[in-house]
């Protein structure tokens, strides 16, 4: 899952949930992986956050090319 970046909300003890600091202090920032930013967020100890400004897709659609043709085929008259 992606990384998200999250503002605290209470202070609360991290150990055991994979960050560096063992007490996160109300207002901290820190950037954590959005599966336990949902779980934290579900216990009122972060701010809400928008997953979806987090996602960066790798895979997107190539832009349209300009020389694209319209699908007609010119009509030859004999």
């Amino acid at each position: 899952m992606p990384d998200v970046t999250v503002k605290t909300v209470k202070g609360f003890n991290a150990d055991g949930l994979g960050i560096d600091d063992k007490y996160l202090k109300r207002g901290a920032e820190l950037v954590i992986d959005e599966s336990l930013a949902r779980d934290l967020h579900r216990n009122g100890l972060i701010e809400d956050y928008d997953s979806k400004a987090a996602v960066e897709p790798d895979n997107k659609k190539a832009p349209d090319p300009k020389n694209k043709s319209t699908g007609k085929s010119p009509q030859s008259k004999t």
